[in-house]
């Protein structure tokens, strides 16, 4: 049963990607070579301002550049709370510059489960067509510093593959690898029973999505809540959460695929 496990689990996901309804036109699962071009901009721009810190700083400490790479860690999963809370609740496809990933998250919150059917340059380019420029310019602009050249490249890392941690966290345990359960289990990247509380009514918290440290604090503080009236007292503009995730709103996998992945994870 065992050798048969990853045909059936493959045969799981073509049936998942015929039932999939794209938010943006013209998206894909496959990753195109436009795509990968970004991916590549974006790790040789992460390498080279490291290299720009960590090598030409000639006053480079360890002990600094582990704990800007520490703070940027936990600062991006802040940063990536507030970015999801802004594009789940506000603007649509036509909102210049986020646009797209405005649609596209909606889509997600849809049918949450269609970001684990992706490529993973698919996944994540996006992002980078955001932190590409940022590396771009940090590269060009001042003297090299270990600490802080080192925390935006982290940061930025820590942005990107945050798309890749959130498919994780939707992905069926059998399609996770055992490193990546064990740190999710460690609290250490943001997690399946975790994340799921945020694609479940009211759809209003556990926004962060690189570890989930930042979510408990968030949600006790009330902080998305009071942004939310005060957004609709200068504007009159309610977000999403208020009445359009209502019950029924995510789609559920087929009964059929449901099955099939328990008995595949067993």
């Amino acid at each position: 049963a065992a050798d048969g496990a990853p045909a059936r689990r493959a045969a799981v996901r073509e049936r998942m990607r015929a039932r999939t309804e794209f938010a943006v036109k013209g998206d894909c699962f496959e990753s195109l070579a436009v795509h990968r071009a970004w991916v590549a901009a974006w790790a040789a721009g992460t390498a080279a301002l490291l290299a720009k810190g960590v090598l030409l700083d000639a006053q480079c400490a360890a002990g600094a550049v582990a704990a800007s790479a520490l703070a940027a860690y936990v600062l991006a999963d802040l940063g990536t709370a507030f970015y999801h809370w802004g594009v789940d609740n506000y603007g649509s496809g036509k909102t210049p510059v986020v646009g797209s990933q405005i649609a596209g998250f909606q889509g997600h919150h849809r049918q949450p489960w269609v970001i684990t059917l992706r490529d993973f340059e698919n996944r994540v380019h996006g992002i980078c067509k955001a932190v590409v420029p940022c590396l771009a310019a940090l590269l060009l602009c001042g003297e090299p510093d270990a600490a802080f050249d080192t925390f935006w490249a982290v940061f930025g890392a820590c942005v990107v593959l945050s798309q890749q941690f959130h498919s994780w966290a939707h992905s069926k345990v059998a399609d996770i690898p055992a490193p990546v359960r064990a740190l999710q289990k460690a609290g250490l990247l943001v997690g399946r029973k975790a994340h799921g509380m945020h694609h479940s009514a009211p759809f209003e918290n556990n926004y962060a999505i690189v570890s989930g440290l930042w979510n408990p604090l968030l949600d006790n503080s009330g902080i998305f809540p009071w942004l939310e009236r005060a957004v609709h007292r200068r504007t009159g503009v309610e977000p999403r959460c208020w009445d359009e995730y209502g019950v029924g709103y995510v789609e559920d996998e087929p009964a059929e695929e449901l099955a099939t992945a328990a008995a595949v994870s067993r």
